[in-house]
């Protein structure tokens, strides 16, 4: 799988439902705190899922589709680790 590196985290319409259960910030945080990532189930909504931490240590999984022609990570939704 070719690396995936992120550059800018887009939000548009989707971010009240991507931030039900966790903050635009903490969501940010994952992704320039080089997450693990990897391509999501074929069929789903989100291409990549990422898994990281916050700045604050939080463990937080963010499904994302990703944008390939500008390294883009629109976040869908997202949810702690157990």
């Amino acid at each position: 799988m070719p690396h995936i590196k992120i550059l800018l985290v887009q939000w548009d319409a989707n971010t009240v439902y991507a931030t039900k259960r966790a903050t635009r910030i903490e969501i940010d945080e994952v992704f320039f705190n080089r997450p693990s990532i990897r391509t999501n189930l074929r069929g789903r909504v989100a291409t990549h899922v990422a898994s990281g931490v916050t700045d604050a240590g939080r463990k937080l999984t963010v499904a994302f589709i990703y944008i390939a022609a500008t390294n883009t990570a629109y976040p869908i939704t997202a949810w702690e680790q157990r």
